[in-house]
């Protein structure tokens, strides 16, 4: 398992009186049990995640399978024109024999060798991919993520996390239900880190968009070089995906993306540079037309707007589709990002847990 190197970045300072003012929670919903710790401000992810005394422990090695799936029904088939500006270059079915691994639901890259995934039911996996195809290793590793007292988050309202930021020092990690985002340094203390509350949404109460439903709250999770987190929610407002930068003391769910075709907004990720540029992953599901995956990108201003969204793919029926969930992108060149999405099979046999590798070449 490949940990990655400390890099030196710009930290996010939030206090909680901020927090609770864009949260606007008022006092017959309900509040964030005291289990969860006390609001932390980015800064101080580590001595709350990490502190003194409390050793580094090594995720737990588990088999894994990575298969080559073919695009479509017809494995010959040219799948190209089907993506077009992405140009397909991988797709994997992943297994394990562990019971734990799947409902994986929000992704990034801790190096350029490593992906960090976390599953539904608070479990964080660490898979090691390799070559220009990103093929995942034989083996993964995982652990339950931890609540501030130390001890495994347990049960659906504490332990559903979405969406997964890494910023070069801390891991950060959102939830739905108990919708907040928790903090930890994984460096420090591996499968021992405990989650420090950073953001906190607990009571469903986003501000101007309202209370929103337990299973709907903050999918997607990036973050900026300058440091901000960038919260998307999965409830559909009648003007699009509510998202949001947040910034030193201040963050709202204020700006929004056009989702397509009534999709719901379930991941993000950023990618700084010449022109910062907000990934973003879609979906939506109907007996009908089954799944469908949507994949924007965003240009985004120093001050942290959002530019209009330019949709690169719609995916469907017509070639392999599944619940996906998850979005990592990586920049090879100068000129192209690779993206990588991921599946959540929810635990069924009747879904696949699928990895699937695109590029994208945008101007410099």
């Amino acid at each position: 398992m490949r940990f990655p190197v400390v890099r030196a970045a710009n930290r996010l300072l939030i206090s909680g009186a901020a927090i609770i003012a864009a949260g606007c929670v008022s006092s017959d919903t309900p509040q964030q049990p005291d289990a969860l710790g006390p609001l932390t401000l980015m800064s101080d992810v580590s001595a709350v995640s990490c502190p003194d005394g409390v050793p580094f422990v090594l995720p737990e090695r588990i088999g894994l399978t990575a298969t080559t799936h073919s695009w479509t029904d017809d494995p010959a088939e040219d799948v190209s024109s089907y993506y077009a500006p992405l140009a397909p270059v991988a797709l994997y079915e992943l297994h394990s024999d562990d019971p734990r691994f799947g409902g994986l639901s929000g992704m990034d890259f801790l190096d350029d060798d490593t992906l960090i995934i976390v599953s539904d039911d608070g479990s964080l996996i660490w898979i090691d991919v390799t070559g220009d195809t990103l093929q995942p290793a034989d083996h993964a590793y995982m652990t339950s993520l931890r609540g501030a007292d130390g001890q495994p988050l347990d049960g659906k309202t504490y332990a559903d996390s979405e969406g997964v930021a890494w910023n070069g020092e801390t891991l950060f990690i959102s939830f739905e239900r108990g919708h907040r985002v928790l903090g930890y340094d994984i460096e420090g203390c591996g499968a021992n880190a405990r989650g420090a509350l950073v953001t906190d949404f607990w009571s469903g109460d986003f501000g101007e968009i309202g209370t929103v439903d337990e299973n709907q709250g903050m999918e997607a999770l990036a973050i900026r070089d300058t440091g901000e987190l960038v919260i998307g929610v999965e409830a559909r407002q009648l003007d699009g995906a509510p998202i949001g930068v947040f910034n030193s003391n201040e963050g709202s769910v204020s700006q929004r993306l056009a989702a397509p075709e009534l999709t719901l907004l379930v991941g993000a990720d950023y990618v700084g540079g010449n022109t910062d540029r907000l990934y973003s992953l879609f979906r939506s599901y109907d007996p009908i037309r089954g799944n469908r995956i949507a994949i924007g990108v965003s240009t985004v201003t120093e001050d942290g707007t959002i530019g209009e969204m330019e949709r690169l793919a719609m995916i469907g029926s017509d070639v392999t589709v599944d619940n996906f969930e998850g979005i990592a992108v990586q920049p090879v060149s100068p000129t192209t990002d690779r993206i990588v999405i991921v599946s959540d099979d929810n635990f069924s046999a009747r879904q696949k847990t699928l990895l699937m590798v695109l590029d994208y070449t945008h101007s410099e």
